[in-house]
């Protein structure tokens, strides 16, 4: 090799080193939870670009479940996780936060919806209006697969909404009219529900917002008993001891706003990142807008929706992030 090549080299390793001695070393790898819906894979999308171009740090995606996550973020196997939807999992939650293992960083958005939806042409055609309704018409929600039965398309397959769903049916009396079969992706579900819209077809299902279905169609929202923290109890402790089941009771779920949860180590690892997302509020009408966007335009690379999001709705972030996070997000969106 040419000496004064050598010499090049071996200065430019010196340089680096010296730089990353001064600056503390080399910055840490942080880990984001992705699951496998719309909104979820936007907010990392988001999250991921701010924090690898703002503020320089490595970020990994790990793809997992929602009880994955349970367990891989109480352990620091993962650092964070933009939705904790912790309504479905409370005793999770609740012993993981009293424990010092994780901690709320606040709002991702305002609130995180879920319920079961018919058509809304269906439901003013046979005027049903309660999940008590849905015995009588089993028979117009035929599973093609058991002509003796309806069919209620569940939550995802590894979601905590799945179990949580099949004790409110059979609190409601309907496993005995219907038959609940579970998706492995957002996508299936939500191909299923919209065809059926598209065809004019009855549908029954569960689903939650922001999503681009509930933006495009017309749903109705079956009224269900109103939610309380005693009867929501009763359901998660069936969830957990199938012996309790079925009970006498359920209601609707509890509308709370969508969290980041992170880690406890996170905030060692990248104060400067935890302050960010402490602030960071993405917002449920943005995140309808991007998505109905997404769709449309049948965007398939996250990352471009994120960066939509960050051309449109500059004044949001900009007061999350420090100014030099701020014009590095700048220049790598330009």
């Amino acid at each position: 090799m040419n000496k004064k090549i050598l010499i090049g080299i071996i200065t430019v390793v010196v340089v680096i080193g010296v730089y990353l001695f001064l600056a503390g070393g080399p910055k840490p790898t942080i880990k984001i939870d992705n699951e496998d819906w719309d909104s979820i894979k936007l907010n990392t999308a988001i999250a991921k670009f701010i924090v690898s171009e703002g503020y320089e740090y490595q970020v990994k995606i790990v793809e997992e479940t929602s009880k994955e996550v349970m367990e891989n973020l109480s352990k620091g196997v993962v650092d964070l996780t933009l939705e904790g939807w912790q309504q479905n999992k409370l005793k999770w939650y609740n012993e993981n936060i009293e424990k010092g293992t994780i901690v709320n960083l606040g709002m991702t958005f305002e609130s995180g919806p879920q319920f079961f939806i018919i058509p809304k042409w269906f439901a003013d055609q046979y005027n049903i209006r309660t999940i008590f309704d849905m015995a009588s018409y089993w028979r117009l929600f035929k599973d093609p697969e058991d002509s003796t039965k309806g069919v209620f398309y569940n939550c995802l397959i590894g979601w905590a909404c799945k179990d949580i769903n099949i004790v409110k049916m059979e609190a409601y009396g309907l496993t005995r009219q219907y038959n609940m079969v579970s998706s492995a992706s957002e996508e299936a579900l939500e191909s299923v529900m919209a065809k059926a819209q598209q065809n004019r077809q009855p549908v029954f299902g569960y689903f939650w917002a922001p999503t681009a279905l509930m933006g495009k169609y017309d749903w109705y929202i079956l009224e269900e008993p109103s939610y309380s923290d005693k009867c929501w109890e009763k359901v998660v402790a069936a969830v957990e001891d199938k012996s309790l089941r079925p009970i006498d009771e359920a209601c609707a779920y509890e509308s709370l706003p969508v969290d980041k949860i992170a880690h406890v180590g996170l905030a060692k690892k990248a104060p400067d990142v935890v302050e960010m997302l402490k602030k960071m509020n993405v917002g449920l009408e943005p995140l309808n807008q991007v998505l109905a966007w997404a769709e449309e335009e049948n965007i398939q690379d996250w990352e471009e929706a994120a960066i939509y999001y960050l051309q449109n709705y500059e004044e949001r972030w900009e007061t999350w992030v420090t100014p030099q996070a701020y014009g590095n997000i700048k220049r790598a969106i330009e």
